[in-house]
Formats: structure tokens, C-alpha cells, sequence
């Protein structure tokens, strides 16, 4: 695992503005644990080379755009940085939930549709799912399978559970 201040240690006061400088644009993400401890996270386009992110957009500038990411990438981003102080690391980046706005936000959906604001400093909420909820899904998933009719039509489907 790299070093890394990215994701800073835990703070009771505000982040410091975003400053417009030469670097390009940088995303602020204050994580808001369910412990209530914040986490001050920044993503800029050094930081996302350093991880070999594929980055889709570009400014004008021609610079990387971080707020061009999906959201799954942040996910797998915030993975990688993950705490020990946190809660239970989770076994992949689709069971952290993270909450902006009182919006759940989708996997696919690039930041920049999120609304982040490139000014200030964005406080999202993190949860992490249990791990035997995922669990469940995955298996219902793994039986709904079989009853593919093999074409790429979907059905409804009877998904009755009969105890």
C-alpha cells in the first residue's frame, strides 16, 4: 500500500478553501464516518496519476478531471486508502454506500453529475453495507440465474419464496 496523506486524519474543523492554482481542478470530499469522525480526502490530478487511475475527461487545459470519475472509482479509491480506525474494511468497493446530499449515489454515475461543487470542500456520508446482506444478494442472484431463458430477453419472473 502506498503512503499516503490523501485521505487526511480525522478533524473536528473545516478544510481549508480549495485554492485555484496551476495543478487543475481538485475535488474535496470531507468522508463522514457513522462514528461522526471526518476525513478530509482530496483527488487531484497528481493524485490520481500516482494511482494509475483512467481518467475519461480532460479540461480544457488539458488536464486530467477528476470530477469526470465514477463514483465506483472513488469507491475503489477509498478502498485502497482504507483506515484501520474505520469500520470493518469491506470485501469489495460495491459495499461502501456513499451519501451526498441525501442522495445515494449510483456506481456508474461520473462525479461531475453529482454536483460536486469545485470550490469548496463536499461532505458525503459513508457507510459500509454488512457483509451478510451482500452475501444474500450475491446468492439470490447466483439462483435467479438458472431460470434464463438463454435470449436476451429479460422477464419478470416469479421471485416468491416459499418457506
Amino acid at each position: 500500500r502506498l503512503d499516503s496523506i490523501a485521505i487526511g486524519p480525522s478533524t473536528d474543523s473545516p478544510p481549508a478553501p480549495v485554492s485555484g492554482s496551476d495543478a487543475g481542478p481538485v475535488l474535496v470530499i470531507t468522508l463522514l464516518l457513522t462514528s461522526g469522525a471526518r476525513h478530509p480526502y482530496k483527488i487531484d490530478e497528481k493524485y490520481l496519476a500516482k494511482r494509475n487511475v483512467n481518467v475519461p475527461g480532460m479540461t480544457e487545459a488539458g488536464r486530467k478531471d477528476p470530477f469526470s470519475i465514477s463514483v465506483y472509482t472513488l469507491k475503489e479509491l477509498i478502498l485502497r486508502e482504507w483506515r484501520e480506525e474505520w469500520e470493518a474494511q469491506p470485501s469489495s468497493p460495491s459495499s461502501i454506500r456513499l451519501i451526498f446530499f441525501g442522495r445515494l449515489l449510483d456506481d456508474k454515475t461520473p462525479l461531475k453529475d453529482c454536483k460536486f461543487s469545485p470550490d469548496t470542500a463536499n461532505v458525503v456520508h459513508m457507510t459500509v453495507r454488512p457483509q451478510d446482506i451482500v452475501d444474500e444478494e450475491d446468492a439470490s442472484k447466483g439462483k435467479g440465474m438458472g431460470r434464463d431463458r438463454g435470449d436476451s430477453e429479460s422477464t419478470a419472473g416469479c421471485r416468491c419464496v416459499i418457506l
